[in-house]
């Protein structure tokens, strides 16, 4: 068998096995090929042995492998902690940490998460599964992959910091603080959007760290989701905010000293207060009242800040603020709770053997116009009643909410049987827009049909038990950056602040200071889903009117 000769040479690659026999034929041009003669030209041997033996499973090749030695950490980060440095007691074993890098011929810096422990690897391609199915501008996108014997990287596109460590940056002002609130927000829901049309349900209800890209100031979600991470770690616009419409400004830079009038100008017409009248710029305030005293919600409750039994006034307006359409007064019961039965005369009767964990509640709660309204001419009214400092104690009174229940008897150990007659919860309602307990909201009887009401001492005699009831006033409050914020506001948009101008040309009811003095009224604030115990502090219980 004759081969031409040609101007270039001729590659052949050949693949061997590794056995005895074919090892004899490691470097041959042809191996096990016989009877043919070659004449003439230059031939270099190009063998390549295949070895076939068991390779270590290769990263995806949607991503670049990168070098180990081509990464430069710069500095670690934490995304939860307030200093932005992981502290020693988190650095357990097959923690996945994170990083701000430098890549070499990347030219600019990049997050990378390091794996290293037990069970770093599977963690590492457990991840990495997540990312390669993802991609969306709001969630971190992976750049490359490192695979370098016990140590596991991934590496991700541009510089992310934590959000807080951002916002951090702009505290100084509270309309750059809202703006970034506010767009952070929109952008959130729409990757929350996003990766609910792809995940199950089950794995867009867990904690997503929020990064942000500095370069961009975007919001930037980490699809990694961290079981361990605490409620008060979340920021607060995903779990108040609405999605509400921010202009970005991509033409201007955050750090740009101008950068504050260019956002005053993005906001369009009552965005700016629907922004501020939601935590994490609205604080929120709960208080019990005494159970004597109307309340209207849309007013201003004037208090201390101090949690100790306090005397406080309710701002006295001319005419209360509108704040839309009469809702039915409903009551509010546990899930597993009896619900009584509701008699023709619209009370409600419960057999004395069901009330052991009886808690109703009939609330009365606003929507945001009425916190729109206060904030828009809030300056107005401070600088009438020449209120200079201690903003915060004034509480725009958002909702009220009547609590009722039933609680054992300490006079007989005796269970006897009788009905519990409850009032309907419109009759809290005295008039538009207010509300206040009757003058008897409950009862105990002997007569299922209540015709013989007990008194609450006879009640009590015979061992039924005490009927416990409390006002509560649910409201928030700003305090003074926010409302010199609103000032900074109103001048950059032609507003004289210490009018009601611009609440005027959002065509809101304006605030007006009645010549009365307003009585005092006691109160104590209290947190959220605190009850009242009677055994810890009777005296404040009876000073706010709890007992029938």
């Amino acid at each position: 068998m004759a081969v031409q000769s040609r101007s270039e040479p001729e590659f052949t690659v050949a693949s061997t096995d590794i056995d005895g026999q074919s090892a004899r034929y490691a470097g041959a041009f042809f191996p096990r090929a016989s009877g043919f003669a070659i004449s003439g030209g230059v031939f270099t041997s190009n063998v390549t042995n295949n070895i076939f033996n068991s390779l270590p499973e290769q990263p995806p090749a949607a991503f670049r492998t990168i070098l180990l030695g081509d990464i430069k950490l710069m500095k670690e980060i934490n995304p939860t902690g307030p200093s932005g440095v992981v502290g020693r007691q988190s650095r357990g074993v097959g923690v996945r940490r994170m990083y701000t890098a430098q890549i070499v011929g990347g030219g600019w810096p990049m997050t990378v998460a390091m794996y290293q422990g037990a069970g770093a690897e599977k963690e590492w391609r457990e991840h990495i599964a997540k990312y390669e199915s993802i991609r969306h501008p709001n969630i971190m996108q992976l750049y490359g992959l490192v695979n370098a014997g016990p140590l596991r990287a991934m590496v991700f596109h541009d510089e992310l910091i934590p959000f807080h460590q951002f916002l951090e940056r702009f505290k100084y002002s509270s309309i750059l603080t809202t703006y970034i609130h506010g767009y952070c927000s929109a952008e959130w829901n729409e990757a929350w959007q996003y990766l609910d049309s792809v995940l199950p349900r089950s794995q867009t209800e867990c904690h997503w760290t929020v990064w942000i890209r500095p370069t961009t100031s975007e919001l930037c979600l980490d699809l990694v989701q961290d079981a361990a991470k605490r409620i008060d770690d979340i920021p607060t616009f995903v779990k108040w905010l609405p999605p509400v419409k921010v202009l970005r400004s991509v033409s201007v830079s955050m750090d740009d000293p101008n950068v504050e009038a260019a956002i005053i100008s993005s906001f369009t017409g009552d965005t700016y207060y629907k922004l501020s009248s939601e935590p994490p710029l609205a604080q929120l305030r709960i208080f019990s009242v005494s159970t004597q005293l109307p309340i209207r919600p849309g007013t201003i409750m004037v208090t201390s800040t101090n949690r100790h039994l306090q005397c406080g006034t309710l701002l006295e307006i001319t005419e209360p603020i509108s704040l839309g359409r009469e809702r039915p007064m409903r009551y509010h019961c546990g899930r597993d709770q009896h619900k009584g039965e509701v008699l023709a005369n619209s009370w409600i009767r419960f057999n004395s053997r069901r009330v052991r964990s009886l808690n109703l509640s009939a609330p009365v709660r606003r929507p945001i116009e009425g916190c729109k309204s206060w904030l828009s001419q809030a300056n107005h009214i401070f600088t009438q009643l020449q209120t200079v400092s201690l903003f915060e104690d004034y509480v725009f009174v958002r909702g009220v909410q009547f609590t009722l229940r039933a609680l054992p008897s300490t006079y007989n150990t005796q269970e006897p049987d009788g009905y519990l007659f409850v009032c309907s919860a419109e009759n809290f309602r005295t008039g538009p827009g207010s509300f206040q307990w009757p003058d008897c909201p409950a009862y105990w009887s002997f007569d299922p049909y209540g015709a013989t009401r007990l008194s609450n001492e006879d009640a009590k005699l015979h061992g039924f038990p005490v009927i416990h009831c409390e006002t509560r006033v649910v409201g928030h409050s700003w305090d003074g950056s926010v409302y010199d914020g609103l000032r900074r506001l109103h001048r950059g948009r032609g507003f004289d602040p210490d009018s009601p101008e611009a609440a005027m040309h959002l065509g809101y009811q304006t605030y007006e200071l009645s010549s009365e003095v307003a009585a005092p009224l006691a109160c104590v604030q209290i947190e959220d889903g605190e009850d009242c115990d009677l055994e810890d502090d009777t005296a404040l219980c009876q000073a706010l009117g709890h007992h029938l």
